[in-house]
């Protein structure tokens, strides 16, 4: 937003506000195109490594007859909901569903992956409660990578603080959405109407800087310079990914939906290159008026719940995706975290309920919640 539609309008801020509904917001796995799977992870597995392993698997790019992108977009989900934290997929058809089941079994073994059938497609919102969400983007334009696990490799897994900041009161929700859409192999070429290759960016970069206005001049390329020009160039025929994130925060107290959204958001901020000088921005979804703030809060809900995909000309490549959307590993301390403790298989009946399936020894301590999902509440 421009400084001067920021003195007219205000500046985008975490301001809870109830939907202005009657019913609750529910949202049915019958009602949604595509396939909702749950995933209940083993402990001992290699967390964004196995999470690049996964998105490589499931990157497959369809097109129409005159070259342009037609592949579906699917979703990671990261949710805090009846006190626990659980992990899900969302695949735009019964055949993605099918490969993403099996890529998961494989990519991350001894996890459970099954779909989401009778329950909630997503967490239910009351019309009591308060809602605060944002949506993510780079602060730069696209090929300037942000941080990952092959660059400026992370000191612990960033989940850690994202999950520990997802923790709320036990009848609040928060949710995290990753939804991405393969791009295509030519992605590093650029696009006249928008923006240079990568090549042309990294050459740029190291011709050196203009500067000086009266009177200008080229300030010779730096070493930060050269090496984020290396950085870009690195991607090209890489795989990547278009992607959206977004985040929402439900809870009966205003504050405590405030400050999730806005503490979740702000952990994002640990993916900033400091070499590229490339990280996540949060906004949030906003207005002036309680009234319009209420029907952008729904709008972006009900974008959620679709899982519907937006065009934020936004292109990760794996390594940088599988950092944001990835099923972490043991190493990350956050309490309650709906893990999969035993070492048995990767499925479970098709006919489960929506939550825990008592093929664990540590099911029972889920009970509560496993009856509420069975008996649609």
């Amino acid at each position: 937003m421009s400084k001067l539609s920021q003195l007219v309008f205000g500046s985008p801020q975490y301001d809870a506000t109830q939907l202005q509904i009657d019913d609750p917001f529910v949202q049915h796995p019958e009602s949604i195109p595509g396939v909702l799977l749950r995933i209940r992870p083993f402990k001992e597995n290699q967390g964004v490594i196995d999470g690049a392993g996964l998105l490589q698997s499931v990157h497959d790019v369809t097109t129409n007859f005159r070259g342009k992108n037609t592949s579906d977009p699917h979703s990671f989900e990261v949710w805090f909901d009846e006190g626990k934290i659980k992990f899900y997929m969302h695949a735009a058809s019964e055949a993605a569903a099918d490969k993403f089941r099996r890529r998961v079994g494989t990519n991350y073994a001894n996890s459970e992956v099954f779909p989401v059938e009778g329950g909630h497609a997503f967490p239910v919102i009351e019309p009591d409660e308060y809602v605060a969400g944002a949506w993510l983007e780079m602060e730069k334009i696209p090929y300037y990578p942000i941080r990952h696990y092959n660059s400026q490799e992370f000191e612990a897994d960033p989940y850690g603080e994202i999950t520990s900041e997802m923790l709320s009161l036990d009848d609040s929700k928060v949710i995290t959405q990753v939804v991405f859409r393969p791009a295509k192999q030519s992605w590093t070429s650029g696009d006249r109407f928008k923006h240079n290759s990568v090549d042309d960016l990294a050459h740029a970069l190291r011709q050196g800087t203009s500067v000086g206005w009266l009177n200008p001049r080229t300030r010779p390329a730096s070493e930060k310079d050269k090496q984020a020009a290396k950085t870009i160039e690195q991607q090209r025929g890489q795989q990547a990914f278009h992607v959206n994130i977004r985040i929402l925060a439900v809870s009966a107290d205003k504050n405590e939906a405030e400050a999730r959204a806005r503490g979740v958001a702000g952990m994002f901020r640990n993916y900033y290159n400091g070499i590229t000088e490339q990280g996540l921005d949060d906004t949030p979804v906003w207005h002036r008026t309680e009234d319009k703030r209420a029907r952008k809060l729904h709008d972006h809900v009900r974008r959620m719940a679709d899982r519907d995909w937006t065009d934020r000309r936004m292109i990760m490549t794996v390594d940088e995706l599988a950092g944001v959307a990835h099923i972490p590993n043991d190493d990350i301390e956050t309490p309650n975290i709906d893990w999969r403790h035993t070492q048995r298989g990767d499925r479970i009946p098709a006919d489960a309920g929506q939550y825990d399936s008592p093929t664990d020894d540590d099911s029972s301590t889920d009970s509560n919640a496993e009856n509420r999902g069975n008996n649609g509440v």
